[in-house]
């Protein structure tokens, strides 16, 4: 056996010696046209999985063949490649160029890859700079200006809050929202990728780009691709970073004293002969407040300051990355951890975000593609909205007596009690998402893939609502609490989604300049979901929330299972000659089990077409033109989301009361509440789109221009039927909306000097929706959506100012009697001598419109600086209640931009000529706050997004203690707005929400 080994040895070394012999070693620096120094160039031997990457000051070193001829390939993102033969010498410096031509940029689009200069869709694209360079915690938040065509609004600045995205406006009167992808799989939100994870991002606008998704394409389509390891790159990275949030405005309310005479002013306004509050305790209010401040009304509580006991709130973020890529193997994985805290207690978002890629090459013609993510989210919220509360609460209402404890407020509404003692609701979600694909590639522009992804969530919340018992200011126990009963009520959801694919692409470049590109796919895609709830009152124990300690009498639970699944079928088309002339047609067959089965299929076609003028002989020899290329495109996209089996006869479960033996009994009992339409199916939209794609200038400055049209068919609407069949309005397919548009993107990227290299970019973008037909049916309200208006145009009444006296408002039109000197003045459309709802008219749209964005760099000597700005050029918005409203729900608080702006008797003529609002009045609040024009104020806004400074440090120091490089940055998100809103108000923010935010940051990127 020795002996055997032995041989066997000095066999392997006979062997070993004369390869080792074959090999030798060279070494170099990769350098730019300044001689800066390029970490990260990719060196591979051609022809082979042989290569390595330079280190933080350029230099490399690589084993090669020691053949007389070697090729190196050098290849860095922004330069030109170069190949280079190594003959015999041992040192290969290079220099490469930049490369300005970012039309050869491969841009990732439905199942595929497409140079950027060979589209005929409407397709845009961000890459890792825009999205991870924005600081943000979301995804969503970051693409806000970023895309023409792409609308991304928020309402909130909470703690992971997300922001809504739609792409070239409302295309149904459902839902609006775009289909998105990450790594080719379905994902339900953007939000559960790490944006420092996000490779680019690929916007598919047009029925050309995203028919290839058929029914699920006709909001759009977003293709997030992630980040993956290559050849030679070996590194460990950690981010850090801290910043604090403020808010951005905030509204102001009256003071006690204040607030007591405007009460009594309203009071007096409403017929009183008084108010409820004497001259002497507004007048010597602050004497009565020192002497009795546990006496109502003597308090003077700020109830912004009491809850939100936090001026700036904290946001922490640590992400570890692994990158290690070798022949055979390349992983990339990442450790993301953000925790974000609010204003105020009880509070808070943290999310856990894991991802592994592994590309794996088995051999020259197989490889595998193997990625794992999980998500863990953790959220903490109290059970009321602390900031309505805070808002809607007057000042004369004390929060604390003087000795510490709650004091009642409004009979047991303590605003701070409720935040503190009142509960929270927790929630844990859950999601792991694993990918398995493999590529073949049996002859060469044939490849073969498979994949599978099955998706898993796992969510709970719970919700323990606390009753809160309160006693007077002299000790003894009141009667009063927050709630009858201490509540709890739990969640659990489990939700599987699995996507199965089975992919052929061939491509292929004939002699004479014709090239093709063939796609065939199939797609099968299901999804189950079930959910339990569970709820108990009457704890005897509030800090105990779990619900066998709750009453067995008061309790309840229900639960719920859905599945869906599709079916597909697609394939692609592209020709192309010389570069010159482009055709490309999509096709996809859908089966979705949401339809009945006769009712399942639907073909989505689409057809497109470019033509490269630059590439013609007249424009051939133009000095200013780089590239022009013209497109159009036509096509199919539907919608399926519209529910669950629509078409079947659900069975209702409610209690019900029956007499029996003399006793009235609850008995669960069952029954067919909705008229089933079998013939129910898909909502179609069919996208017309023209465009330009050009370069100018040895292709630093780029534009592209696109128009479109949009019209979608067979939308679902709740029609009537007798009303002696029984049932509720069942959902037909009927509707029509009309979508019209533009959009614009250019951008100029240059070097000065040959060392500082900057960038602008600027995209700007509209789009008008139009109802065609509802078939009679109306959406009728402040936000009102029917045939002839634009999907939630605002709709009220015509305001002529207000009244200025008595005589004038009873000789005029009114809403009702009441309506006197000071009340707002409604215009008698329709000339009947009184005015009603039928004097309502459009009064315009509520959407965003002329929406734009803009980014500016600049990168000199290791320092980089970052400018994002973004806005809205028209929109029409309602002025907030929180701020011109007094009195909710008649004893509510009077917001600051109120006082002496007001109609009032107390005024001068020339003063209520002045006047912005109408006089202080219970009695005529509901008029004076119809909607109408008189409230409607210009939403257009433009904002700096996100300042950002950075310097990268690369030296031999750093090398020596193993550090690659180390980048350290301040950056400022939301900094400040400019708009038409009063000063207390931010131009985003919604109703009662959760303040929009100011962040500043400061971080650091240690590579090594």
């Amino acid at each position: 056996m020795r002996q055997k080994l032995l041989l066997s040895c000095v066999l392997f070394c006979g062997w070993l010696t004369p390869l080792l012999a074959q090999t030798r070693q060279i070494s170099g620096k990769v350098t730019d046209e300044a001689a800066k120094d390029l970490p990260g160039v990719s060196i591979v031997v051609k022809g082979t999985q042989r290569g390595t990457v330079t280190d933080a000051t350029g230099d490399y070193k690589l084993t090669i063949p020691d053949a007389a001829t070697v090729v190196l390939t050098f290849s860095f993102v922004g330069y030109q490649s170069q190949e280079l033969t190594a003959a015999g010498q041992s040192t290969l410096n290079v220099a490469l160029k930049p490369d300005d031509n970012s039309l050869e940029e491969v841009v990732v689009v439905g199942y595929g890859t497409q140079k950027k200069k060979d589209l005929t869709g409407a397709v845009s694209t961000i890459d890792a700079k825009d999205v991870g360079g924005r600081q943000t915690v979301q995804i969503s938040e970051a693409l806000q200006g970023s895309i023409a065509g792409v609308s991304v609004t928020r309402s909130s600045g909470a703690p992971g809050a997300g922001s809504n995205i739609l792409i070239r406006g409302i295309t149904t009167l459902g839902t609006n929202s775009p289909l998105i992808i990450v790594d080719g799989v379905p994902v339900s939100s953007i939000d559960n990728v790490n944006p420092n994870d996000v490779e680019n991002i690929t916007v598919l606008k047009d029925a050309a780009s995203a028919a290839i998704y058929g029914s699920r394409g006709a909001a759009g389509v977003v293709l997030v691709t992630t980040k993956r390891a290559r050849e030679g790159q070996s590194s460990f990275e950690y981010n850090v970073e801290y910043g604090v949030q403020r808010p951005t405005a905030l509204p102001a309310y009256a003071s006690a004293p204040e607030y007591m005479r405007l009460f009594n002013e309203q009071a007096t306004n409403d017929g009183s002969s008084s108010g409820p509050y004497s001259q002497d305790f507004i007048e010597n209010f602050e004497r009565y407040n020192r002497e009795r401040p546990d006496v109502f009304p003597f308090a003077n509580t700020d109830w912004q300051k009491t809850v939100m006991t936090r001026e700036t709130a904290p946001r922490i973020r640590h992400d570890l990355v692994f990158t290690m890529g070798t022949g055979k193997i390349k992983t990339k994985a990442s450790l993301g951890y953000t925790k974000a805290g609010a204003f105020y207690d009880n509070y808070n978002y943290e999310r856990y975000l894991f991802r592994v890629n592994n590309d794996l090459q088995i051999n020259t013609k197989l490889g595998v593609n193997l990625d794992v993510a999980y998500k863990r989210t953790n959220t903490v919220a109290p059970v009321v909205n602390p900031i309505y509360e805070a808002r809607v609460m007057p000042p004369i209402y004390d929060n604390f007596y003087s000795d510490g404890r709650y004091a009642l407020a409004k009979d047991g509404r303590n605003p701070i009690a409720q935040l503190n003692e009142g509960g929270t609701t927790n929630g844990a979600y859950n999601q792991i998402l694993a990918r398995l694909a493999f590529n073949f590639k049996p002859v060469d522009g044939l490849t073969l893939t498979a994949l599978v992804s099955p998706t898993i969530d796992l969510d709970k919340t719970k919700s323990f609502s606390k009753r809160i018992s309160f006693t007077n200011p002299d000790g003894s126990p009141s009667s009063f609490s927050n709630q009858a009963r201490t509540t709890l009520s739990e969640g659990r959801t489990e939700n599987l989604a699995i996507t199965g694919q089975l992919l052929a692409n061939y491509t292929r470049d004939f002699a004479g300049g014709h090239n093709i590109d063939v796609l065939g796919g199939y797609e099968e895609i299901y999804n189950s979901n079930e959910s339990l709830s569970a709820s108990r009152s009457g704890f005897a124990l509030t800090s105990f929330p779990y619900l066998n300690a709750g009453s067995q009498e008061l309790r309840d639970n229900s639960g719920s299972a859905s599945e869906v699944a599709l079916r597909s079928v697609f394939g692609r088309v592209k020709y192309d000659y010389k570069n010159k002339y482009y055709i490309q047609g999509n096709l996809r067959y859908d089966q979705s089990s949401r339809f009945n089965r006769q009712y399942r299929d639907a073909l989505f076609p689409s057809v497109s077409a470019g033509w490269t003028l630059s590439e013609e002989n007249f424009l051939r020899t133009n000095n200013w033109i780089s590239f022009l290329k013209l497109r159009g495109s036509f096509g199919e996209v539907g919608n399926e989301r519209i529910g669950n089996y629509p078409y079947q006869a659900t069975i209702s479960f409610s209690n019900a009361l029956f007499y029996q033996n003399g006793a009235v009994v609850p008995l669960n009992g069952g029954g067919q509440v909705d008229y089933a339409v079998e013939n129910i199916s898909w909502e179609t939209t069919r996208t017309f789109d023209v465009g330009l794609d050009a370069t100018f200038l040895k292709n630093r400055l780029s534009v592209t221009a696109d128009y479109y049209k949009k019209r979608t068919y067979d939308i679902l609407l709740a029609l009537d039927i007798p009303l002696y069949l029984g049932y509720e309005r069942p959902q037909q397919n009927a509707g029509i909306l009309d979508v019209a548009g533009w959009e614009l993107e250019t951008s100029w990227r240059d070097r000065i000097a040959g060392k500082v290299n900057y960038s602008i970019a600027f995209n700007l973008s509209d789009a008008r929706s139009r109802i065609v037909d509802l078939k009679g049916t109306q959406v009728l309200g402040s936000l009102s959506t029917f045939k002839g208006s634009e999907y939630n145009e605002w709709y009220g009444y015509r305001s002529a100012g207000l009244y200025q006296t008595p005589d004038e408002a009873t000789n005029s039109p009114r809403l009702n009697t009441n309506i006197t000197a000071g009340d707002v003045r409604y215009v008698d459309i329709n000339n009947d001598g009184r005015i009603t709802p039928d004097d309502r008219v459009l009064l315009g749209g509520s959407l965003p419109r002329y929406q734009y964005g803009s980014t500016l760099r600049f990168d000199y000597n290791g320092f980089d600086v970052g400018l994002v700005v973004q806005g809205v050029g028209k929109k029409l918005s309602r002025l907030p209640d929180e701020i011109v409203r007094p009195f909710a729900e008649a004893f509510g608080n009077v917001p600051q931009e109120l006082i002496g702006r007001f109609w009032s008797r107390n005024n001068t003529a020339e003063q209520n000529l002045q006047a912005r609002y109408p006089r202080l009045s219970t009695r005529s609040l509901g008029a004076n706050y119809e909607m109408s024009d008189f409230w409607l104020i210009s939403g257009a806004y433009f904002r700096v997004k996100n300042i950002t400074l950075g310097y990268t440090l690369r030296n031999a120091l750093l090398k020596r203690i193993g550090l690659q490089s180390t980048r350290v940055y301040v950056s400022a998100n939301d900094v400040f707005a400019v708009h038409r809103f009063p000063r207390y108000w931010d131009p985003e923010l919604g109703n009662s929400a959760y303040p929009i935010v100011t962040t500043l940051m400061a971080g650091a990127t240690l590579r090594f």
